[in-house]
């Protein structure tokens, strides 16, 4: 019977020892390399991030600012177009009640009518507050 031998039970030699050694300590100098660098380069895209939102919270931003001004434009329209419909001081304007018949001015023609008496009360409106008027009308004589 012959006894196994093998690669692994012999010893090193001396020379090879010092090659692993060179190459394990390459192999750490060359990943402490790439650490750093990738190191360098998360500390970069952290001072950049604060500029990254900042622009993505302008472009988000842009849209609202362009709406609001176009509210304000609105805004500042319609109360000069309330200021020029105000009466100035003095001036004195007159309503004048709805002529359409009752039933136009509801919409409908489902609703009974009103009674004359009723009718002349309510100023021809089914609401029950007569209309104004420019001055004393005597129901009679119409």
């Amino acid at each position: 019977m012959q006894a196994e031998w093998s690669v692994a039970q012999e010893p090193m030699p001396h020379w090879l020892e010092n090659l692993e050694d060179q190459a394990s300590a390459t192999r750490l100098e060359l990943e402490q390399e790439q650490s750093q660098a990738r190191l360098a380069e998360l500390e970069s895209l952290l001072e950049e991030l604060p500029g990254i939102f900042e622009r993505k919270f302008q472009q988000r931003l842009e849209p609202v600012l362009d709406r609001q001004q176009l509210l304000i434009d609105e805004n500042e329209r319609l109360r000069a177009l309330v200021e020029r419909l105000l009466p100035q001081p003095g001036e004195v304007r007159l309503r004048f009640p709805d002529r359409r018949p009752p039933q136009q001015a509801l919409g409908g023609a489902d609703q009974a009518p009103l009674p004359p008496l009723l009718r002349l009360i309510r100023g021809g409106r089914p609401d029950g507050e007569p209309l104004p008027r420019g001055g004393w009308e005597d129901p009679t004589h119409r």
